[in-house]
């Protein structure tokens, strides 16, 4: 008993002692028939807590640490793709370098489906070559397994890792053909780098599209394009092979020549292109030493320069190019006209060093003048014949064509000059005024013009008689008016701004006062409004007379109306400079169109006396609330706010 309770308290400081790490020794218990061991229940608790504790480290123990993963399984470091074109297919050898980073086995796309595969032969880096038709005949290196496999969409690359090794294919790609024109596109592999390369091995192969960009070597025995793509560039070309037919191809030149007929001069542009030239030295252009020549642009030369000759102006270009494709150029040059009437050649450009010239002249008139062939030759067409890209280079529509299939071109224009019309250069789009007549004999008028201008320098203005200028403003600056020997004003304008294709219209404005007559117990009255030089596109007046009269038969150039007609947002959009007093009965007239007319407004009044009682010049008085008809002589005024501003007749 005494040696059990002995071994228990040596597991007992074991296990309170903290010791993680269990010796691999057993312990010697002696050989007891019988007895017992007597723990309290927080021992007993404890010591099966230390017990779980040393069972979990042990188990810790013995697991193996994790090795970190690779963050990708594979990687082609290179592909190289040399393709040579073969009828409708494209043979390409291709080698890929391949890491695979991962232990155990990986898959990866490399070649789209659709292509033919003759080879594969994977080189592991540290092995002889292994030759490897297809996946099903492969046969692996003793140290490596790499195997090529077609998927459903892809040729798949399957290897197990960690290795490296060289992929070596030989496949097919097909080439569309259509009318002469061969096209080819292939998905290059996921390489950080795809050197690629194809030979067209045919003479006189014309490339219409590469993308990506790329280098282009020609030479006898074919063309060679050659660039670089990463995994997201695509490979597209387009190509054609001009076949040697034996019939030798004539140097020529097609002209296509817009004479533009103004004033003063004969502006010409000239649309030139030159066709199976074996070098641009041997081509020159001559023109008649009176024309200016103003430029002489092309993408195909390098540059042009200009010789004197006893004849003419010669033209001289300079570059590099290719014989087969077509040399476009666009000369521009000026001959001036002498004064008019006059007889002026037409000066087209004389294209010399090439076997065959065709061209079309056509000519259009800007201006007014009369223009008109000085003769019939045979070189006339009729306008509508011309070639679309000379009508369409047109901003006036063709007088006259000519079309010539020889070097030696002439015609002849007599050119006339018609007498010009003065035409609108200035317009009032709204005249907006406001008067204000008082008892004692004046009349306050604020004007507001809303003008477009192109060319004039004033505003001419003839007020009323009578009358005297207050203030004037333009665009909200204040402006002095100058006086012609006839009295009327002048009010400087400027020139409207553009707003799109547009003019933008600007305000003028002026304030005046007229002395008129003091309205009695009854009469007759007249309000007038400046007249201007400018046409008036629409004019609105309103008029303010005094209170306790009655007014009826309205009648001049304006019309009486219940409404004014909407204004321009612009024109509503303006504060007015000037203030009227809005007081009395409130009179609307409105007119469109004004040409050399004085708008004015004269009418009847009489003065009312009581609720009953009123003058006037009729037998019968008439009901003053009955609304304004054309035969009825009085109008009500309108329901306003500007009773409790009434004007105090003048009762003397």
């Amino acid at each position: 008993m005494k040696n059990i309770l002995i071994i228990f308290c040596i597991c007992a400081f074991v296990i309170l002692s903290g010791n993680a790490v269990i010796q691999a020794e057993e312990i010697a218990l002696p050989n007891l028939e019988s007895g017992k061991v007597v723990l309290t229940w927080s021992e007993l608790k404890t010591m099966l807590d230390e017990l779980e504790s040393l069972k979990r480290a042990i188990a810790e123990q013995k697991q193996p640490e994790a090795k970190e993963q690779p963050p990708v399984e594979f990687n082609v470091l290179d592909a190289q793709l040399r393709g040579t074109a073969q009828g409708a297919t494209m043979r390409f050898d291709a080698e890929f370098s391949v890491q695979i980073l991962k232990s155990g086995w990986t898959t990866f796309q490399l070649l789209p489906a659709q292509v033919g595969i003759e080879s594969v032969r994977v080189t592991p880096n540290d092995a002889a070559p292994t030759l490897s038709p297809l996946a099903n005949a492969a046969t692996p290196a003793p140290s490596h397994v790499a195997q090529l496999v077609r998927g459903d969409k892809s040729y798949d690359v399957i290897a197990q890792g960690p290795a490296q090794f060289t992929l070596a294919v030989v496949f097919y790609a097909p080439i569309q053909v259509d009318n002469l024109t061969y096209s080819f596109e292939l998905t290059p592999p996921p390489a950080v780098m795809n050197s690629l390369s194809v030979e067209i091995p045919e003479k006189a192969v014309n490339l219409l599209k590469m993308s990506p960009t790329g280098q282009v070597t020609q030479a006898d025995s074919g063309t060679t394009f050659r660039t670089v793509l990463s995994k997201n560039d695509t490979l597209a070309l387009s190509w054609q092979i001009e076949k040697e037919t034996g019939i030798a191809r004539k140097s020529s030149a097609d002209a296509l020549t817009l004479v533009t007929v103004e004033k003063t001069a004969l502006s010409m542009s000239s649309m030139i292109a030159l066709n199976n030239l074996p070098s641009l030295e041997q081509v020159e252009l001559h023109l008649p030493k009176d024309v200016d020549i103003l430029n002489v642009s092309s993408a195909d030369i390098e540059r042009w320069t200009t010789e004197q000759t006893d004849a003419a102006q010669v033209i001289k270009l300079t570059g590099q190019i290719d014989g087969r494709k077509t040399v476009n150029l666009t000369v521009a040059y000026r001959a001036q006209l002498p004064s008019l009437p006059a007889k002026a050649a037409v000066p087209v450009a004389q294209i010399k060093g090439v076997e065959l010239v065709s061209g079309f002249v056509g000519v259009e008139v800007v201006g007014n003048l009369d223009v008109t062939s000085a003769e019939q030759n045979k070189f006339m067409i009729p306008a509508k014949n011309l070639p679309k890209a000379l009508l369409q280079s047109a901003s006036s529509p063709l007088l006259y064509g000519y079309e010539f299939h020889e070097a030696a071109f002439h015609a002849q224009l007599d050119v006339k000059s018609f007498q010009e019309i003065q035409t609108v250069v200035a317009n009032i789009d709204l005249m907006e005024c406001v008067t204000h007549r008082t008892l004692e004999g004046k009349s306050i008028t604020r004007a507001r013009y809303f003008i477009r201008n192109n060319d004039r320098q004033f505003l001419t203005v003839a007020l009323p008689e009578k009358s005297r200028l207050l203030q004037a403003f333009s665009d909200g600056e204040p402006v002095k008016p100058a006086t012609t020997e006839g009295g009327a004003m002048l009010i400087p304008m400027k020139k409207s701004a553009m707003r799109g294709e547009e003019l933008r219209s600007f305000s003028i404005e002026i304030g005046y006062v007229t002395d008129v007559d003091k309205l009695s117990l009854k009469g007759e009255l007249l309000n007038e409004l400046p007249g201007a030089d400018v046409p008036i596109s629409h004019l609105r007046w309103t008029l303010f007379l005094p209170e306790n009269y009655e007014y009826m038969r309205f009648e001049g150039p304006v019309k009486q109306v219940t409404e004014l007609a909407a204004a321009p947002t612009d024109a509503l959009n303006v504060k007015p400079m000037i203030d009227i007093p809005l007081q009395g009965k409130q009179f609307l007239f409105e007119k469109y169109l004004l040409v050399d007319e004085t708008p004015y407004v004269r009418g009847k009044y009489g003065q009312h006396l009581g609720d009953d009682i009123f003058l006037s010049v009729h037998a019968q008085p008439v009901d003053i609330y009955k609304p304004y008809q054309e035969d009825e002589t009085l109008q009500k005024a309108p329901s306003s706010s500007y009773r409790n501003q009434q004007v105090v007749p003048n009762m003397k």
